[in-house]
């Protein structure tokens, strides 16, 4: 049924655009990225440079390119929000600079191969591999610092349900418009991994309401 997944593919479209502004939004609002991941912004930061060199390199279609620049455009701001608000230590100002100095040799890799040196194909698909792998894995920081910290108070509920409603409309595209078997599994496994986390912000919400009420009862 293409229409299904002309459909769902269009309220990705758009739903992928605003993604990020709820996690921004909390940031700002806190004055803090406490509790939000570092690493998880930093697979997706070189997840979507990544997706910049292969949706120019490739010349994919103008919404896989918009998307692309959107999404780095708002992880650039939530880069500033971590130099900001969340450098409390120099464990984790020294990982801010590193991956500092990764994104921009990275970006200069990206601007510097559309322009000059236009490689082969098969370096662009390589690009889109690494994208990929960063979009299986990029929740796995987030949900180990949430265990290890017993709160996912920096992190956007709505962040994460966007999150979950972008990988059911992909999973339908991918099945209605019959693309390729990664399209098909990829969006699955990374719902799996953002429902672990819907599970983390209500479990240890109701854990924390819990800690709340009994210190206002002694």
């Amino acid at each position: 049924m293409p229409i299904i997944g002309q459909i769902s593919l269009n309220i990705s479209f758009l739903i992928y655009l605003i993604w990020f502004m709820p996690q921004i939004t909390l940031n700002f609002k806190r004055k803090n990225t406490e509790g939000l991941s570092l690493f998880m912004h930093g697979l997706l930061s070189i997840g979507y440079l990544s997706d910049l060199m292969y949706g120019f390199g490739r010349d994919m279609q103008w919404q896989y390119r918009t998307i692309t620049l959107v999404g780095l455009f708002s992880l650039a701001i939530q880069h500033y929000q971590f130099f900001r608000y969340g450098l409390h230590n120099a464990k984790k100002k020294w990982t801010f600079a590193g991956l500092s100095i990764l994104y921009s040799l990275l970006l200069c890799c990206v601007i510097l191969n559309l322009q000059l040196y236009h490689s082969e194909q098969s370096f662009y698909d390589a690009a889109g591999m690494i994208a990929n792998v960063c979009w299986l894995s990029y929740m796995l920081p987030q949900i180990i610092e949430n265990y290890c910290s017993r709160s996912t108070t920096g992190l956007s509920m709505i962040f994460v349900l966007f999150a979950v409603f972008l990988n059911v409309c992909d999973l339908t595209s991918a099945w209605m418009l019959d693309w390729d078997y990664p399209s098909k599994i990829g969006p699955a496994v990374t719902l799996i991994g953002n429902l672990i986390l819907i599970f983390q912000i209500v479990y240890y919400a109701e854990k924390d309401e819990s800690m709340e009420q009994l210190a206002a009862d002694r």
